[in-house]
């Protein structure tokens, strides 16, 4: 178990599943967060 937390293979993977969660935070386009605010509602306007 020693040897796995040491090995490169564990740090390249963690390594790249934070800069993969980064990415997909930062790139994550802004107008689906808008429009899940401006979602109309059921009730109609008269």
């Amino acid at each position: 178990m020693i040897q796995f937390l040491k090995s490169t293979f564990l740090w390249q993977f963690a390594g790249g599943f934070l800069i993969g969660a980064i990415g997909l935070f930062a790139l994550h386009p802004a107008s689906t967060v808008a429009a899940a605010t401006d979602a109309p509602t059921h009730i109609a306007k008269r």
